[in-house]
């Protein structure tokens, strides 16, 4: 294996992150992966993560060449970017997918320490630095090219390791970890996806009549008259959300009223995924001043900055092309708001003139129908107030996966949130399938 290990990492581009200001690049203790990239006459260097959970491990940032169009790989290519945490070449290998850029690897997941694993986290095409010099070749920006791409590192990488490998990944990245399972159902042996929505459709009815369920009625409520309350003392609401966000020093395109308006009606569908706590919503006597600053702190305005509609326009692609979104029922405040009459997708608010997208439902039909089939050993995590958990795919029994629920959970969910028992079911399963008795 360690002889293969010289040739093998010659067909890859490794480079230091020596700008990243997380990472520090020292000269390092020689190991069996130093050795391999001297001999082989490979530039690289070791990066030191100042992360406790990162002792023992050797981290390397690599770029792995991939092709544009996967099917016409004379259409060019660009350099993908992958970290490697380093434990062992007989350890398991955890893929985790980021369904967006990989800014740093300070992370590692749930199974990767529950397996004592080496992981491989890996940024998606045209996020961050994965991204051909120029232009972006957008219709080549798709789930089977992005399946094709965790394929092709899987590939080049297996001989380095002889241990089994999986494959996780949250939210988009749990998408990711469904879209590689549907077409290469091959290449891992277990799988865990996180609070990952599998949509019907550019705007999935679903999602819809989970906020008019979820929770109680009485915190449904609470959640309404926040936005009720805000746009009735529109000017006073307008000039204190004006303040806060040059305070946070939030920009955006928009509007001042538009950037208003969109993050009053943003503010149901983030506070069920993000914090879902009923008690630490301003009550009906609160001050308005409470009530700006209880948006902001749900995160709803800054869905709506230019840095997040340039840093996420492929996702925003990605989301009205393939994966789906979600829109914003007006009817209810027509009668409050000055911009927006009615009820209305966000399609413009984030995709510019010179795109028309049309959406594509086939291939997450498609997604559903493999998974169904071929969607063995995998866990689904899910939090029971979390709107994207409305879309999640169920598992039918034609397999052995599963899909746990974490009660009063968000899209923070994960598997230590777990109950007792689901949480030993889930461990369970994964040391199951991975062979192992750790």
């Amino acid at each position: 294996m360690r002889q293969f290990l010289f040739i093998f990492l010659s067909t890859l581009f490794i480079f230091s992150s020596c700008d990243s200001p997380r990472t520090l690049v020292v000269q390092a203790a020689v190991s069996d992966i130093d050795s391999a990239l001297e001999i082989a006459g490979i530039k690289h260097n070791r990066m030191v993560s100042l992360v406790a959970t990162h002792e023992g491990r050797e981290d390397y940032v690599m770029y792995i060449e991939q092709p544009i169009d996967h099917k016409a790989p004379e259409k060019g290519s660009f350099l993908q970017k992958v970290y490697l945490s380093h434990v062992d070449m007989d350890a398991p290998v955890v893929m985790y997918l980021s369904g967006y850029n990989a800014p740093s690897n300070s992370y590692l997941t749930e199974p990767t320490q529950l397996l004592k694993a080496n992981q491989l986290f890996i940024e998606h095409r045209f996020f961050g630095e994965s991204l051909k010099e120029g232009s972006p070749e957008w219709e080549s920006l798709n789930i089977a090219q992005s399946a094709a791409d965790v394929h092709h590192i899987k590939e080049v990488m297996d001989d380095l390791y002889s241990g089994k490998w999986m494959s996780t990944g949250i939210s988009k990245g749990g998408q990711m970890v469904m879209y590689h399972k549907a077409y290469y159902p091959e290449d891992v042996s277990a799988s865990i996806a996180y609070v990952a929505p599998l949509n019907r459709a550019q705007e999935d009815s679903r999602i819809y009549e989970f906020l008019d369920a979820v929770g109680t009625e009485e915190c449904r409520k609470k959640v309404k008259a926040v936005q009720i309350e805000l746009l009735m003392h529109y000017d006073r609401s307008l000039s204190m959300f004006k303040a806060k966000a040059a305070e946070k020093k939030l920009i955006s395109d928009l509007t001042i009223e538009q950037f208003f308006e969109l993050s009053i009606f943003e503010y149901e569908f983030a506070f069920w995924q993000w914090n879902g706590d009923c008690n630490g919503i301003p009550a009906l006597d609160a001050s308005l001043e409470e009530k700006v600053a209880h948006l902001f702190n749900i995160g709803a305005p800054g869905f709506f900055t230019t840095e997040v509609s340039t840093d996420l326009f492929p996702f925003f692609y990605q989301a009205y092309s393939e994966m789906g979104m979600y829109g914003y029922r007006v009817n209810s405040f027509k009668d409050l708001t000055r911009f927006y009459q009615k009820d209305f997708s966000n399609y413009r608010t984030f995709i510019p003139e010179k795109f028309n997208l049309v959406f594509n439902a086939r291939t997450h039909e498609y997604v559903q129908e493999r998974l169904t089939k071929v969607g063995r050993n995998m866990i689904f995590i899910q939090g029971s107030l979390d709107p994207w958990s409305s879309t999640g795919f169920i598992p039918s029994g034609s397999t052995n996966s599963v899909r746990f629920n974490v009660e009063g959970g968000t899209h923070k969910s994960r598997m230590k949130d777990l109950d007792l028992i689901q949480n030993k079911s889930a461990k369970d399963s994964l040391m199951k399938w991975m062979n192992t008795n750790q």
